[in-house]
């Protein structure tokens, strides 16, 4: 049963109003009948919107300040045409004239439809609608300049109108104008009643379920959460209710909001870390049409997350047992790089293995660190082993350990790793025996080499390997249980020449790295940029930092142009002349020839351009362009 509040701007309509409210009306429990001053009509109905009341009846202007004041719905009470057109025939009487000008003045939310009444009752009627009390008095000089006869309106109107000499009656709302907005009012009630029963029913569902649930709407501001959600988020309402979810909810990032609200994606399944607790997210969108509306998101309560002591994290950290790239300073700019660490950003959250493939170099450990630090265990440990290091024997001790009872016998790497990340890069460097005990290790059992007593076991693997492990697997050469197992989820780390654009980011963060350590500052020109742009990187982003490097120590002055930057990537990458063993410090293929020609001419650079068909000094630039400054008399 709804709460119905009357608000009526003359004291003589509450006299008309009494006598309607005195039998009940269905779907109406309380009615509060009041006589407001226009200029009080905003605070009033906003003080009974706080104390719950459901519905407003109003009048004209006030009508109109209450819709914009508070989001109840709101009657209008109209004056009916049979009132109106009692009115009318009343003034025509009074003024003895066969077909008056009369003038209707008053706000459109008032006044019915009068089409019709010239033809019925013979008269020339003017309406004219205002907005505001402010354009009666207007409206009123308007239509006695119009020539009308008589004027009828309200009481600002009327008084008005007596003021200029202009005859005027009164259009009051009467029993008949209230008896219609009662029936609107019963009927919009009815509407509220099913409504409140549709709501209980929905909260009782929904706080009668284990899973959390929450509604936003279409800017992200959450509307509705069920009693799981405040537990699992362990937040109030005052903190939840009203709040932006991306402010209220850590995890909820705005892009991801975006995507449903804006294009209607479902997002399925999204790990969130909230208070330690691994929680699971879904978020459909609501349609309206073709519009979306909001979401619904619904919270899943996975495992509890353990995060080690500090004790424990800070020996780690001292032993190197620490991720320290990260997705955000990653300035990849390239669609395929971008791809790529969205697709690595997606399956960080989950607990389950990752294969990283890709060249030598092209930055797998990188993308490992990234992984972790982006994970739900990102405060524990990151462990790094490299499988083709170490012998068969030792790797494996590395690994698992051996049994003993002593208390302080020093832990292995995959206890090192519990709760945290194990990152094996060469994973196809590991033997038969141990590849099995990774296996097991992925399932969730580890075993000390030397006991028959199996524990439980929480390390997430992070696997990379620059060969094709299916063709091993094949081969028979890898195992292929395990194969499948570290790569339910892959990540191919493309090689630079795939992601030209990443390649001066990269190159300008390893610079600022090294000119930092040497205090050595330098700048590249444009050449060299474009140069670096240009270059395959065969050796990846471990070439490229190893460049840099060298770069930042050898430089004599502070601009490196693409002369000296070709020299320094030649010689960290010389190449063999055809032939002899003669090493030569350049790769370009124009260079080669060059070179090719001065070795075959002993040097003669007259026969060469010859040769080329170019000019002496164009050969000159180019030996100048290319740096090539070796050996030709042999």
């Amino acid at each position: 049963m709804a709460k119905v509040a009357i608000l009526v701007p003359y004291r003589e309509m509450c006299a008309i109003a009494q006598p309607l409210l005195e039998k009940p009306i269905s779907h109406i429990d309380e009615v509060c009948l009041e006589y407001t001053q226009t200029n009080q009509i905003e605070t009033r109905a906003q003080e009974l919107e706080r104390d719950g009341w459901d519905l407003v009846v109003a009048r004209g202007l006030q009508a109109q300040i209450v819709k914009r004041s508070v989001k109840m719905p709101v009657v209008e009470i109209r004056i009916t045409t049979q009132e109106l057109g009692r009115v009318m025939l009343d003034v025509k009487k009074e003024l003895g004239l066969d077909c008056p000008k009369l003038g209707l003045i008053g706000f459109s939310n008032m006044l019915p439809d009068t089409s019709q009444f010239n033809e019925l009752f013979g008269i020339q009627l003017q309406t004219y609608i205002v907005r505001g009390n402010t354009e009666l008095l207007d409206a009123v000089e308007q239509a006695t300049r119009d020539g009308c006869d008589a004027v009828i309106g309200g009481d600002i109107v009327c008084e008005h109108a007596r003021f200029i000499g202009t005859p005027c009656r009164f259009s009051s709302s009467g029993e008949e104008s209230l008896q219609d907005a009662l029936r609107i009012a019963e009927r919009i009630c009815y509407a509220i009643d099913l409504e409140k029963k549709n709501s209980a029913e929905m909260d009782t569902m929904l706080n009668h379920t284990f899973n959390g649930i929450m509604q936003v709407d279409r800017e992200g501001v959450i509307l509705r959460v069920n009693r799981a959600c405040y537990e699992m988020l362990e937040q109030s309402p005052d903190d939840l209710i009203a709040h932006r979810i991306v402010d209220a909810v850590p995890g909820i990032h705005q892009r991801v909001l975006d995507d449903t609200l804006y294009f209607g994606k479902e997002v399925y399944a999204f790990l969130i870390d909230i208070r330690h607790k691994a929680v699971i997210v879904n978020m459909a969108p609501i349609r309206w049409g073709d519009e979306v509306a909001g979401a619904i998101l619904t919270f899943q309560e996975g495992r509890r997350l353990i995060e080690m002591d500090s004790e424990l994290r800070r020996e780690l950290y001292q032993r190197g047992y620490i991720a320290k790239h990260n997705f955000d300073k990653l300035n990849v700019i390239s669609r395929e790089g971008q791809e790529m660490v969205a697709l690595a950003k997606r399956i960080a959250k989950y607990t389950a293995p990752i294969l990283l493939t890709g060249e030598a170099g092209s930055g797998k450990s990188v993308m490992a660190q990234c992984i972790h630090n982006e994970s739900l265990v990102r405060n524990n440990a990151f462990v790094p082993l490299d499988c083709s290091a170490w012998l068969p024997e030792t790797l494996d001790t590395m690994l698992f350990g051996n049994y003993t009872t002593r208390k302080d016998s020093p832990a292995c790497m995959v206890e090192l790793a519990q709760d945290g990340t194990l990152f094996l890069s060469h994973v196809e460097a590991l033997p038969f025996e141990t590849q099995y005990k990774l296996l097991n290790l992925i399932q969730g059992k580890f075993m000390h080499n030397g006991s028959n007593r199996p524990v439980a076991a929480a390390v997430r693997v992070i696997a990379a390997t620059d060969v094709n492990l299916a063709a091993r697997v094949e081969r028979g050469e890898f195992r292929s249980d395990l194969y499948y197992a570290i790569s339910v989820l892959s990540v191919e780390v493309l090689p630079l020449r795939r992601r030209r654009e990443d390649i001066l980011p990269w190159a300008e963060l390893y610079l600022d790295e090294w000119q930092e350590k040497y205090k050595r500052y330098v700048h590249l020109t444009q050449g060299a940029r474009q140069f670096m742009m240009d270059y395959d990187w065969p050796g990846n982003i471990d070439q490229l930092n190893s460049v840099c490097e060298r770069v930042v120590l050898l430089t004599e002055k502070r601009n490196i142009d693409e002369v000296f930057l070709r020299r320094q990537v030649e010689q960290i990458t010389p190449k063999l002349l055809p032939g002899t063993e003669k090493v030569v410090l350049f790769k370009d293929q124009k260079a080669m020839e060059i070179a090719e020609l001065l070795r075959k001419h002993s040097g003669s650079r007259e026969k060469v351009a010859e040769e080329l068909g170019v000019s002496k000094t164009t050969l000159w630039r180019y030996i100048k362009k290319y740096g090539i400054e070796a050996d030709y008399s042999y």
